[in-house]
């Protein structure tokens, strides 16, 4: 794809002679290249969630770039999968920003390696605008710009939901793999009561597991109505399938963060509910916004299918547009930073919910949510692009 480039980790042939960024010759354009750099777990356990996001958002700098860019530059993107090594990513952060001269980091999904680039990010004030949401970071550090719902109202939206549908005994299954899989497992006991739930079993995972006989008998024999997935959209299926290979068919409550039609294709799946933290990918005409990104996909990427990830990176895609309106005549982090700033209950059209940003401060909890849900091998959005709060 003309003005992007992908690198990989660390130390390997692709990444050690990536070739210097050339801007691309594009009409109404004429600026200096918006230089921008996407890092994440996009093999490892949590590749089955993740994969599609660095195509989609150089499917979103292909769109831009075809429409005159962002306030007459062009835009580069640069992506890189870190493996869900610590170490690689804070590499490939650094590498980025100093070798590449990225002015912000856009969706990276560090689901797993989110700590390990936070301390250099802020140190060169370099922000990091949407993402996969799961960890501390967005909501604690100064540089990280959530795009969409924040992940603690994200799970207690499943639980409302839940209480909605019927289902007040809950079960939480969770990976040892990311210490988001713990605070989701820590938030759902704690604010549970909140929404007339009851947690009556509990069982850490690991994505490796072939089958998850023992932890599906543990829910049932506990008369779990409910089972709260904190794993990756593999897991998930293999857990329904081992449930149901038992006569066990419970509501299946998950955070719409990465799903897949894979997922809404497992009939041992249908019915679950997920809350998203921007637009539903599924729903289509009505919003021109939301139109937009599926023109950009049919063209760009024809063979990629819609998926929580591709729709995170969209939106975080055109939170930057927004923010780089006035950018200037050089491009610059301090610009980017200024325009997040300016923003207040910005919606960016209905692609997600308000967003407001205060200058030099961690960003606010964002709980307004979007509701989807498995139906007949696929996803549907009920309340199709309208979101609830708490």
């Amino acid at each position: 794809m003309t003005g992007n480039r992908t690198a990989r980790g660390a130390g390997t042939p692709a990444h050690s002679t990536l070739a210097p960024a050339s801007a691309p010759s594009l009409p109404g354009a004429s600026g200096a290249p918006i230089l921008l750099g996407n890092v994440g777990n996009y093999s490892g356990p949590a590749g089955s969630s993740t994969s599609a996001a660095p195509t989609a958002l150089q499917v979103w700098a292909q769109w831009v770039n075809a429409h005159a860019g962002i306030a007459g530059h062009p835009v580069e993107v640069f992506t890189a999968d870190d493996g869900a090594d610590p170490a690689r990513s804070r590499s490939l952060i650094q590498d980025m920003v100093e070798n590449r001269h990225v002015i912000a980091f856009v969706g990276n999904m560090t689901i797993q390696t989110s700590d390990a680039g936070v301390s250099y990010l802020e140190q060169k004030h370099i922000p990091v605008i949407g993402g996969d949401l799961t960890t501390s970071q967005w909501t604690s550090s100064p540089v990280f710009f959530p795009m969409g719902t924040s992940w603690l109202p994200l799970i207690e939206s499943t639980l409302k939901s839940a209480h909605d549908a019927g289902a007040t005994r809950v079960a939480v299954l969770y990976c040892v793999e990311s210490s988001a899989c713990d605070v989701t497992n820590r938030h759902v006991n704690d604010t549970a009561a909140r929404y007339g739930e009851q947690v009556v079993y509990t069982s850490r995972v690991t994505v490796t597991q072939p089958d998850y006989t023992a932890q599906c008998l543990g829910a049932q024999q506990n008369g779990a109505q409910a089972i709260w997935l904190g794993v990756d959209a593999s897991s998930q299926q293999r857990i329904a399938n081992s449930c149901t290979r038992q006569n066990y068919h419970p509501l299946y409550l998950l955070p719409n963060v990465a799903s897949t039609t894979e997922e809404a294709q497992t009939p041992a799946l249908d019915g679950t509910i997920a809350a998203a933290p921007v637009f539903p990918w599924m729903v289509s005409g009505g919003n021109p916004e939301i139109d937009a990104y599926h023109q950009a996909m049919q063209e760009y990427a024809p063979g990629v299918e819609g998926s929580g990830s591709t729709a995170i990176q969209w939106v975080s895609g055109e939170l930057f547009r927004k923010a780089a309106a006035n950018v200037g005549d050089m491009p610059t982090s301090d610009a980017i930073l200024n325009g997040l700033w300016a923003l207040k209950n910005e919606t960016l059209g209905g692609l997600t919910p308000p967003l407001t940003y205060a200058a030099h401060q961690p960003s606010p909890q964002v709980t307004c949510y979007y509701i989807t849900r498995i139906s007949g091998g696929r996803w549907t959005a009920p309340y199709g692009a309208k979101y609830q709060c708490l």
